[in-house]
């Protein structure tokens, strides 16, 4: 499948000399500063979710974000390269970036409307007035059964369909230089 990324020029070098570029926690570091363990923690989270799809070598834990050809959500940035590459079948994952978004926010994924409408009514019926407490403060201490329903719902990145085409997304754990197209 055709995928692009926009990358520092690190990683077209890096491909170029080892044939393969890995997201280093040093890269998260560097792009995150201030809030990198909050990604480290979900990018981990993502990780460990693909494992039950595809297979990742061991040792990496970050994935790098692809957009399908098609797609045309990646804005030109001044000091980054735009990479197309061919990444064959089972290399890759499509992400809900729906789901992506509610994780980020420690949010809970329903199924449809009426799920929403349940978990919405469960949270009153515990007094959460605060929904991303359950992940990301202390609610989740004194509900853990609600936590963990928050968390089991993040999986559906990889299960559930977006309605808008342009919440697609691709994850990819290793690029290689052999599906490389195209950069600029």
């Amino acid at each position: 499948m055709i995928f692009y990324t926009r990358q520092d020029p690190g990683v077209l070098a890096e491909l170029t000399e080892n044939g393969f570029y890995r997201v280093k926690e040093e890269y998260v570091r560097q792009k995150y500063t201030t809030i990198t363990d909050h990604y480290a923690s979900l990018y981990r989270r993502l990780t460990l979710y693909a494992r039950k799809y595809i297979d990742i070598p061991d040792g990496i834990l970050y994935p790098v974000w692809l957009t399908p050809a098609g797609n045309d959500t990646i804005p030109p940035a001044d000091g980054s390269v735009f990479l197309k590459f061919d990444i064959p079948e089972g290399k890759y994952l499509i992400v809900n970036d729906e789901v992506w978004e509610h994780m980020i926010n420690h949010l809970y994924h329903p199924i449809d409307e009426a799920d929403q409408i349940a978990h919405e009514a469960e949270l009153a019926k515990y007094g959460i007035s605060s929904p991303s407490s359950l992940i990301g403060g202390p609610a989740g201490n004194f509900y853990p059964v609600l936590k963990n329903k928050v968390l089991r719902s993040w999986e559906r990145v990889y299960t559930v369909q977006p309605q808008d085409p342009a919440h697609i997304s691709g994850l990819c754990w290793e690029l290689h230089l052999e599906w490389l197209v195209d950069h600029s």
